[in-house]
């Protein structure tokens, strides 16, 4: 792994203004699917978009693996970074605003930290925990404003949304331990393998979808999801864990708040509360003192 560049940091903002916008286009599409149409769906425009752009640009994805024994590694892959998050969040997001989804997303970097201390070489020092920490407890912030002030929100949603954060810090480190194949290859196969498992629910769910009720605008932000959200998304964030690690990538989590809460105070006019503020305040603050960590090893 090498130090972040400015390059990274750009690739960092970027990634995370892509999944801030997800949050408020997943409200869009469950106006005329449901989450497993949702996330079958999103999987499904990756895949084509990707099968594309290799067929034009890249050239490189290493389809053959497909019929080797290392398919399982695939199906893992597919499995934590995009059917579980993805059915998740469409079930936990029911409950809450896109804008606090986007804001409990911040957790990941806390679940990525240790993990990455337990199982890889990405050791986490002071800077680190600490700027972590700081960032967790934002989380609790919102979790006590909107639980017991607000009461708009459920415990089971909060929970829901939290546990996709982990299972995209899981599936990051599943990533980061097979560098042998390039990112096109490790998104596009896997996500293969995410539209397997996810086939048979989603022709059920289709055979008894009225097509007359679907929206055009929740078929657009699904195909956006897939394509951008997805595809796009998931290359750079594979780039980011091969190059600076899980703990730099996962950072992105601190910067998802500041997009999804615009993204959802423009396109759906959801408010937010004061509390909400000054949690994204204390997120930029753990940032920084993140930063502070990377730059203790590398100096």
């Amino acid at each position: 792994m090498q130090k972040p560049i400015t390059k990274s940091y750009i690739l960092l903002f970027v990634l995370a203004a892509i999944w801030g916008s997800a949050f408020f286009n997943y409200k869009i599409v469950l106006n005329s699917f449901d989450i497993f149409i949702l996330a079958g769906g999103r999987i499904f425009f990756a895949f084509i978009f990707l099968c594309f752009l290799s067929l034009i640009f890249f050239k490189s994805i290493n389809y053959k693996v497909l019929f080797s024994n290392k398919i399982s590694i695939f199906f893992l892959i597919g499995f934590t970074n995009y059917v579980i998050p993805f059915c998740l969040i469409a079930f936990g997001i029911n409950g809450m605003t896109s804008g606090l989804a986007a804001l409990l997303m911040s957790a990941g970097p806390f679940y990525a930290i240790l993990l990455s201390h337990f199982f890889t070489n990405d050791k986490f020092n002071r800077f680190k925990f600490l700027g972590t920490i700081i960032g967790f407890i934002s989380v609790f912030i919102l979790f006590y404003d909107q639980i017991y002030i607000s009461k708009t929100t459920t415990i089971f949603s909060v929970f829901i949304v939290m546990l996709a954060s982990l299972s995209y810090a899981v599936g990051g480190l599943i990533i980061q331990k097979f560098r042998e194949y390039n990112n096109e290859t490790i998104a596009a196969l896997s996500m293969v393998c995410g539209a397997i498992i996810l086939l048979p629910i989603c022709i059920f769910k289709l055979t008894s979808l009225d097509f007359e009720k679907v929206e055009i605008s929740s078929l657009l932000s699904l195909v956006y999801l897939g394509i951008v959200s997805t595809a796009i998304a998931f290359m750079i964030r594979a780039k980011l864990i091969f190059e600076n690690g899980l703990i730099f990538m996962s950072q992105v989590s601190l910067l998802i708040p500041i997009f999804g809460l615009y993204f959802s105070w423009i396109f759906l006019g959801e408010k937010f509360s004061t509390n909400m503020l000054i949690s994204m305040i204390i997120i930029l603050f753990g940032l920084w003192v993140l930063q502070l960590g990377y730059k203790k090893i590398n100096s």
